[in-house]
């Protein structure tokens, strides 16, 4: 029986990896070895490790300690992830390593597992995602990893001419799509009555990120983001930011924001409850990759704000605006009242995937041979 080690480092990365994880629990040939790390850890966050441990009651957790809010910081964040992940799997290795996208704890993963000659599935590699520094850990990871499982034939292409073998890269699509499009999500009235909101008024939902590589972290963004949200004053569901540096000033921000009657913040929510609150809104405003990947699901209208996103593929129902009061109001005006792109985003599809990606991804777990071959990985050119 292969073990199957998913990394799981944050709120939104779960929600993501919970059908894959689920379905390799499931598989009588697999054996699924969840860990949490990173952010689900961290009491400024939520604790949120307590949610995938309701799920997989055998979860492992490795500690990554952040210490403060600055670079170094997040340079120290990394450091430890690597020497805790060394202590575990070097005593524990499994026969494949799962990590996901461009966040710090998928790094530090993938760094010991390439150090202990642990074979690493890397999920979601080939994408873009503008000029941060999420980008380079990205690429970083598909060059270390050894397993290619991406979203589109478009990241296939990318990952192929980074120099990767074709017979390592697998086209399987998003798994969030397998939640999407596999769970019954609560209606409007049902989650609008668990979180108090009132249904009877235009809402928004706000999911905004610091951005490493500018000098103030992405801060001056978040403020004229709060400058439009204080000129319209509409229901709006705010949720906190991840924790990347400068993420501790935005969460200052954020708390002093719940003095505003019409804002509700909160530290997390269940990846069901997100996605049924994004299918009941009006309208997501942010830099989020979940208005990129999960909203055109919905037909949901996204202002997606500065660079974060930039060379992302995405459907009709962007609006991409730079971090300014003026262009964030007009972009509002324009989703609400703008008749074109209003039957553009009914129409829009969601191009990144089935609902079958854990599927694929399992067989994929089964099917391939794990030998030297694997391990032993050469440029191509």
């Amino acid at each position: 029986m292969r073990k199957i080690a998913v990394i799981t480092g944050t709120r939104a990365e779960y929600g993501y990896l919970k059908p894959l994880m689920k379905a390799i629990e499931d598989d009588r040939e697999l054996d699924l070895i969840p860990i949490t790390t990173g952010m689900h850890l961290l009491s400024d966050f939520g604790e949120t490790y307590k949610v995938v441990e309701k799920d997989f009651p055998n979860t492992i957790k490795i500690q990554m300690i952040l210490d403060g809010d600055s670079l170094k910081d997040m340079a120290s964040y990394l450091s430890s992830g690597i020497e805790n992940f060394a202590s575990y799997l070097y005593e524990n290795p499994p026969d494949v390593l799962v990590v996901l996208g461009d966040r710090t704890e998928s790094l530090a993963a993938a760094l010991v597992g390439l150090y202990l000659n642990i074979p690493i599935a890397h999920i979601n590699g080939g994408d873009v995602t503008g000029t941060t520094i999420d980008e380079s850990i990205r690429h970083a990871i598909t060059k270390i990893a050894h397993i290619h499982l991406v979203h589109t034939s478009f990241n296939a292409v990318r990952i192929k001419k980074m120099g990767e073998e074709e017979k390592r890269i697998f086209i399987t699509g998003a798994l969030t799509l397998d939640t999407i499009l596999n769970t019954k999500l609560m209606s409007k009235d049902e989650i609008f009555k668990k979180y108090d909101l009132k249904s009877d008024k235009t809402t928004f939902l706000v999911v905004q990120h610091p951005i490493t590589t500018l000098m103030d972290k992405g801060y001056s963004q978040i403020e004229e983001l709060f400058m439009v949200l204080d000129a319209l004053k509409e229901q709006t569901i705010l949720l906190y930011p991840n924790c990347d540096a400068g993420g501790k000033k935005f969460i200052e921000l954020i708390e002093k924001s719940t003095e505003r009657e019409y804002i509700c913040a909160f530290k997390n929510l269940p990846h069901e409850d997100f996605l049924s609150l994004m299918k009941s809104v009006d309208l997501m405003i942010g830099n989020s990759s979940s208005g990129i990947i999960e909203a055109p699901s919905f037909r949901l209208p996204v202002i997606n704000i500065g660079n974060r996103q930039q060379g992302r593929e995405r459907s009709e129902n962007i609006i991409d605006v730079q971090p300014k009061k003026e262009e964030i109001l007009n972009a509002v005006d324009f989703a609400f009242n703008n008749k074109d792109f209003l039957i553009r985003v009914r129409g829009c599809k969601n191009n990144f995937g089935d609902g079958m990606a854990a599927q694929k991804m399992v067989k994929i777990f089964k099917d391939i041979k794990i030998d030297d071959k694997l391990i032993q990985k050469q440029i191509t050119y």
